[in-house]
């Protein structure tokens, strides 16, 4: 495969939905808060991430790894679809991390790592984890830089003045390759450059994404969630739902989703009419076999069409 140019997508956004929280700056006042609702927030906080626990030690996943910004899984997807025959989805380990508001407006990209991460953890060490739970956005960036100066990617560390961490640089897929390289994770990019569709949506990118479920035939298709990027923001689609209507189901960091309260599948769908909001996807994927090999320093990506 020749090296394709990564065309950067972390521009501003095409995507007006509404079903997102706004990814724009908060204002600039203070505001005083007692310590009686900061305290009363904290221990909600708790008990959500206590409820999340007990959900996995009942199925026996393991939950050393769970932090207070995630707040559901494919695990927790996959019981709110039993009676759905038409979906398909990744591993049931995956994690949703949410934006906060210390990285709202720039943080997807990282967020949307911890996701793939979360999945990754679960089919061998990762070898060069700097702990046993996902890495924050930090300890992310941290790794972004020292990829750079591992060789990966000069031309996308000469653009973000190989800096990166303690600043709100949007990331993008490069980058999420080039983390997951430090890691000694190989992945793979694939460009969808245009709209293949009469109506301007990306039918391509839907028929390779069902691809990507059906290969195995089953539930849960034991695969890796696909890293989503488009203009402005990023998603992680973890599974489809083949009804007549074919949907992406994507974990959204700036989707907020509470356990124990009622949750609708309809808050991960994505139709394929919302694809001709943007021009240009990218997909970054890793294969089963994603820990054998090195990742090459030099970015290349398969263009479709």
């Amino acid at each position: 495969m020749q090296p394709q140019k990564i065309v950067d997508l972390t521009g501003d956004s095409e995507d007006n939905d509404s079903s997102t929280q706004p990814r724009g700056g908060r204002g600039s006042g203070t505001e005083e808060v007692s310590q009686g609702p900061l305290l009363e927030k904290s221990k909600r906080k708790h008990r959500r991430l206590q409820q999340i626990k007990n959900f996995f030690h009942e199925r026996g996943i393991a939950t050393g790894h769970l932090s207070d910004n995630h707040r559901f899984s494919t695990s927790q997807l996959s019981a709110l679809t039993q009676a759905e025959q038409s979906i398909l989805l990744c591993n049931p380990s995956t994690l949703l991390f949410n934006t906060t508001i210390s990285d709202r407006g720039w943080g997807c990209g990282y967020r949307n790592c911890q996701m793939l991460i979360s999945s990754l953890m679960h089919q061998a060490p990762v070898s060069r984890m700097p702990t046993e739970t996902v890495p924050q956005v930090r300890q992310l960036q941290e790794m972004l830089e020292l990829s750079w100066r591992d060789g990966y990617d000069r031309d996308g560390a000469d653009q973000l003045d190989h800096r990166a961490m303690g600043t709100r640089k949007w990331i993008g897929t490069t980058e999420i390759y080039c983390i997951l390289a430090h890691l000694g994770v190989r992945s793979h990019i694939v460009d969808f450059h245009c709209a293949t569709a009469a109506d301007g949506s990306h039918s391509a990118l839907f028929s390779w994404v069902v691809d990507y479920f059906t290969a195995t035939g089953e539930r849960f298709a034991n695969k890796h969630p696909l890293y989503m990027q488009h203009q402005g923001h990023s998603r992680t689609v973890v599974g489809v739902d083949l009804s007549d209507d074919v949907c992406l189901l994507v974990f959204d960091p700036d989707v907020d989703v509470a356990p124990g309260g009622p949750v609708k599948l309809s808050k991960f769908k994505l139709p394929l009419g919302r694809t001709r909001r943007s021009k240009q996807f990218q997909i970054l994927y890793v294969d089963d076999d994603c820990f054998s090999q090195a990742a090459p320093k030099q970015i290349a990506s398969q263009r479709i069409p």
